[in-house]
């Protein structure tokens, strides 16, 4: 039993090892491959569970998760949205007309941001080629010149990996404080992060992993001919802060004096954001006048104030100072109809709220650091193993209820560390494994078990009542609870014989033997197994009962003397019913006797047979010849367990074989009901009658 407990515990071990293995195989994807299983995945549904704690406020109030959405007062957008694209004709709500436009509305947005005070202005839209009209550009570069500003520029990489790269032209580059990549990043259509550069061009000698197209900020002072593009969001954050922004590895980059986690492949992790969408219903714009076509959706966030781009034109001198002054003010599309939308892990949004939540964590160093690898890869592993031995040694529901727990509680540990300390810690994977482990261990329980279930049926399938081997069945380990290999119990043995066979059977055919004695022992069968009777076996006209296996229990005694009494009192009425059928009719003798026996599987490897061995066996198989036709005949032993709850008569001593000394035996007269005074007849010990010899046979 050792050795297969050891067994079933190897393959449970083994399974969990191949849950753990599909749950590392899945977390090391690169992250362009299969999305709805890698690390984006898990990314995703880390800030989908958080999403969904937020959401609820009655389950947000027991976290306490700090507020990183609160308004960062640093932080403008003008919107380039629905309001702003109404033609300029538009008699309820005039707005700028179809977009692309006229390059010289940045330069009046740049004078009036310049006279209210604006720090820095970051356009979060392309402008690749040269106006048709030059004084457009003049008039944009003329903004410029006021007010400082970052334009954007795209990056392309094509599939040999070479970088392209589209700037704006010449004439309005040159006078831009600064450059940005605008060209993000989203493998399987999320955008889950931003890298703070990317580097190009001839990067030999350089000690850090660079190649064309590859994200990862250089140090300065690095060796070999290289270009560094930075993103948009980083451009912004190190001019408006004046802090340096330095590579070291793909986990790190220094701003300032401060150390920025990356996500190991030289990405800022986007901090997901909420965002409320509600239907301009009213039309009222900021100004007071129409904003935007009844009914359109209009997506807000609180981490950042808004402002449509046709109310900035019109807006008074005094509420351009309270918007702008000091701040960076981000310009971008918010429109649906102009489609620069992204799909992140709490929603699809403008690319423009993307940027500035990228410029947003850099302002207030909110940052999202991976835990070391090692130490997901070590949960990975781990805790499938935990929940595979809990599997094999605890009940099958049990087992189901710790993995659940186990589960329930990582999730909430993994989701309380991100919301508390932005540390991401891998979900997906690990409960995936962990599930898994689950799941294959049950089954292989299910498997074994059902092979044990399957050996209980065939072993004591016909030999007990349903209600005994549903009982068996019902334990965690049959076999282990059976114990087949043999153990040493009390229980009482019972014999019957029908007396008279041989001659009965000579005016009999072998049909009506067959037809006869099946017609017998079904019915007293069933009478063995209304008092939890196992019958062991049918030896001819003889049956060989055991009160009780395979679990002995109190009282079998008592039980297995109410049983005979039964069985003589249906072959009573039984031989009545064949008589009058005009059958030949007979009577039986029993015999039964309460001892310690050997109960398990007997056999060889062949063949094997769940019966009793012992003395005591010896001993029933002899009493049940004492008895005559209609008898029922007990031992000392069986007696003294049943003397209070039938009434017996002693008989004469005797002699049977195998035994030295004489046996006292008692015939089973009556039933003693409750209060009634036991009529029965002993002799006495100090004066027994000579033993007489037996017919052993």
């Amino acid at each position: 039993m050792r050795i297969r407990r050891l067994r079933i515990l190897g393959v449970a071990m083994a399974l969990s090892t191949a849950a753990a293995l599909a749950g590392i195989a899945l977390y090391l994807l690169p992250v362009n491959v299969a999305s709805s299983a890698n690390r984006i995945a898990d990314f995703v549904l880390l800030n989908e569970a958080k999403g969904w704690i937020d959401d609820h406020a009655a389950v947000a109030s027991a976290f306490r998760f700090p507020d990183r959405d609160d308004e960062n007062d640093q932080l403008r957008l003008v919107a380039i949205d629905e309001a702003s694209l109404n033609p300029p004709n538009d008699p309820r709500n005039p707005g700028l007309g179809q977009f692309p436009w006229h390059r010289a509305v940045y330069g009046q947005l740049l004078e009036r941001l310049h006279a209210a005070g604006a720090k820095l202005v970051t356009f979060d839209i392309d402008f690749v080629e040269p106006s048709a009209d030059a004084a457009d550009d003049a008039a944009f570069r003329a903004g410029m010149k006021l007010q400082r500003t970052i334009l954007g520029m795209q990056l392309t990489t094509s599939s040999g990996g070479v970088l392209g790269v589209q700037r704006p032209p010449q004439q309005l580059a040159s006078v831009a404080a600064g450059l940005g990549s605008t060209t993000v990043d989203n493998p399987g259509g999320w955008l889950t992060g931003q890298p703070l550069a990317v580097i190009g061009h001839d990067c030999s000698g350089i000690t850090l992993p660079c190649t064309p197209g590859v994200t990862a900020m250089i140090a300065a002072g690095g060796r070999g001919r290289f270009s560094v593009y930075p993103s948009l969001a980083a451009e912004t954050a190190v001019i408006f802060l004046h802090r340096p922004l330095l590579g070291t590895d793909r986990w790190h980059a220094r701003f300032g004096d401060r150390t920025i986690p990356l996500d190991g492949e030289g990405v800022l992790l986007l901090l997901p954001f909420r965002v409320h969408e509600h239907l301009d219903i009213g039309n009222t714009g900021s100004s007071g006048g129409p904003s935007a076509r009844a009914g359109t959706a209009i997506d807000s966030a609180s981490f950042f104030q808004r402002i449509s781009f046709v109310d900035v034109l019109k807006l008074d001198a005094a509420s351009m100072r309270t918007f702008a002054a000091g701040k960076v003010v981000v310009v971008g599309p918010t429109a649906q109809a102009l489609g620069d939308y992204f799909l992140t892990p709490n929603g699809r949004y403008p690319g423009v709220f993307a940027n500035l939540r990228f410029v947003d964590q850099l302002l207030r160093d909110h940052f999202i650091a991976r835990v070391p690898p090692w130490l997901d890869l070590a949960l990975i592993v781990l805790l499938p193993l935990l929940v595979g031995f809990a599997g094999t040694q605890l009940r099958p529901s049990a087992g189901i209820a710790i993995a659940a727990a186990a589960v329930g509680l990582y999730s909430l540990a993994a989701i309380a560390l991100y919301g508390y300390t932005l540390h991401w810690m891998n979900l997906l994977h690990v409960d995936a494994a962990m599930i898994l482990a689950a799941l294959f261990v049950a089954l292989y329980r299910t498997i074994t078990e059902g092979s044990d279930k399957r050996v209980i049926r065939e072993m004591f399938g016909k030999h007990v009542s349903p209600a005994v081997v549903d009982q068996m069945l019902a334990h965690d380990d049959p076999l282990k609870a059976l114990d087949l290999s043999g153990k040493r119990v009390k229980v009482t043995i019972f014999y019957s014989d029908i007396r008279g066979f041989t001659a009965m059977s000579e005016k009999m055919t072998a049909e009506e033997i067959y037809g006869r004695l099946n017609e017998y022992f079904e019915e007293m069968c069933k009478l063995v197994f209304a008092y939890g009777g196992y019958v062991d076996k049918f030896i001819g006209d003889c049956v060989m009962a055991v009160f009780s296996a395979p679990n002995p229990l109190p009282g079998d005694a008592d039980r297995a003397v109410r049983s005979a009494w039964d069985q003589q009192q249906r072959i009573l009425a039984m031989m009545t019913e064949w008589a009058a059928m005009d059958r030949q009719v007979f009577t039986v003798g029993m015999g039964l006797n309460t001892g310690e026996v050997v109960m398990g599987n007997l056999g060889s490897s062949d063949r094997l047979n769940y019966t009793v061995i012992g003395d005591s066996v010896n001993t029933a198989s002899r009493l049940y010849n004492v008895a005559k036709g209609g008898q029922i005949i007990i031992s000392e032993s069986t007696y003294e367990e049943v003397k209070d709850a039938f009434i017996v008569n002693e008989l004469t001593p005797v002699f049977v074989k195998g035994k030295v000394l004489a046996l006292r035996n008692f015939e089973v007269v009556g039933l003693l009901k409750p209060g009634e005074v036991n009529t029965s007849r002993l002799l006495d010990p100090a004066n027994l009658p000579t033993p007489t010899v037996a017919d052993a046979h």
